[in-house]
């Protein structure tokens, strides 16, 4: 079956693409960035669906073989993942007076946040990628989907389950993911509280981010990561981040407060500085 979703706004096809590469895990997904081509097992409530997504400037056409009955929570799924009906032009025209970060806007004209297609996806590599590198992060969560995630006859796999991680030990997890045990527990932790309560939160953000973050284990930056990329709160600035700290030493602006950006455009300064970041590197 073909969907087509539209974007709100041009959508940008680089940027887009280079976000999804740079958290792409080999056993979940394909990415040819040739054609613009995404190959994903979603899994759509208890489904798995495979789906091949091919993205333009004006939204993202889908083959996919959910049933009729989950077309439109699929729908909803692939929007929050890319944001596709965000209207990102009130946050771009805020920043049209902002010294800096007026600049910025003007040199990555059509950036939207893109997030997670399940926030228990989100929440787990929020997690796993604690106080590491983004590659050293990308290495642990491979081998959690590999070991965890739900085989597809494509021979992709889908990203665990909640239910899944949160009925093996912590050790059973640090030996799969080879990482410090205090890791492990953090994400049985997360994977046991999204299974028993998080996920019916995931609608009531205020909630959600407060029990979360009275975890063992869950700090601040989790909580706000989570509340960025996985709740896709717009008034998220990232300030504790270690790229968008290094960007702002990188712009001349290292005593920047997040308190003269609008409420609702905060998200887009992250996405700004971190877009900047990355050409730089």
């Amino acid at each position: 079956m073909e969907l087509r979703l539209k974007s709100v706004g041009t959508l940008d096809i680089a940027h887009t693409l280079s976000v999804l590469s740079i958290h792409s895990l080999p056993a979940q997904e394909e990415i040819d960035t040739r054609t613009a081509e995404v190959h994903r097992i979603l899994r759509i409530k208890d489904t798995l669906v495979d789906v091949y997504l091919r993205l333009d400037d004006s939204g993202i056409s889908v083959i996919h073989d959910a049933p009729a009955s989950l077309v439109p929570r699929l729908q909803a799924t692939i929007d929050h993942w890319f944001g596709l009906t965000q209207d990102t032009a009130t946050a771009y025209a805020s920043f049209s007076d902002l010294a800096g970060f007026k600049e910025l806007s003007e040199a990555y004209p059509n950036l939207r946040l893109i997030s997670y297609p399940d926030p228990f996806e989100a929440l787990a590599t929020t997690v796993i990628g604690q106080q590491v590198s983004l590659a050293a992060a990308r290495t642990l969560a491979g081998r959690y989907v590999e070991h965890l995630g739900e085989e597809h006859p494509s021979g992709l796999r889908a990203f665990p389950t909640a239910r899944a991680t949160a009925s093996l030990s912590r050790g059973e997890i640090q030996s799969i993911i080879r990482c410090p045990l205090a890791r492990a527990t953090t994400l049985h932790t997360v994977s046991t509280w999204s299974q028993d309560c998080g996920q019916d939160l995931v609608h009531q953000p205020t909630e959600f981010l407060s029990q979360l973050l009275s975890l063992r284990g869950v700090g601040p930056w989790t909580r706000d990561y989570m509340a960025l990329r996985g709740l896709r709160d717009p008034q998220i600035f990232l300030d504790s981040d270690l790229v968008v700290r290094r960007a702002l030493k990188n712009l001349a602006m290292p005593d920047f407060s997040s308190s003269s950006l609008p409420a609702d455009s905060k998200y887009l300064a992250t996405l700004l500085l971190w877009a900047y970041d990355a050409e730089k590197r």
